[in-house]
């Protein structure tokens, strides 16, 4: 199967992006969303014992330490740091495929709660 050129890619890429936004907002209008800026899996491949993710935006960074296979050690990094409520929400798919968001609140605070991209650990 031939990829598509870059050009293309970027643009189908943009599109699928703008429909999830979409979607996503319909349903949860009062939460902003961290992208994915860093998948160690992508960006920086080799390390196989721990993978790491960077979620951003809105003034907010979340980084993520995924251990294991089978049993997860998960941990996870707010900035900027305070008391923040996390949740987890997600489904195990076929096999060991596991799609996750995290939602992220501040407890008596202004901060709007955000929410990551979804992700397959």
């Amino acid at each position: 199967m031939a990829l598509p050129p870059p050009e293309r890619a970027g643009t189908q890429i943009a599109m699928l992006r703008s429909v999830g936004y979409a979607a996503f907002g319909r349903h949860e209008r009062d939460l902003d969303v961290l992208d994915v800026i860093f998948d160690s899996l992508v960006d920086a491949p080799g390390n196989d014992a721990c993978r790491q993710l960077r979620f951003a935006g809105h003034g907010i960074s979340l980084d993520v330490d995924v251990q294991g296979r089978t049993e997860l050690t998960i941990e996870l990094r707010v900035t900027p740091a305070g008391p923040v409520q996390v949740e987890s929400r997600g489904a195990d798919g076929p096999g060991e495929t596991r799609l996750v968001s995290f939602l992220l609140h501040w407890p008596n605070s202004t901060q709007r709660p955000v929410r990551t991209a979804w992700i397959m650990l």
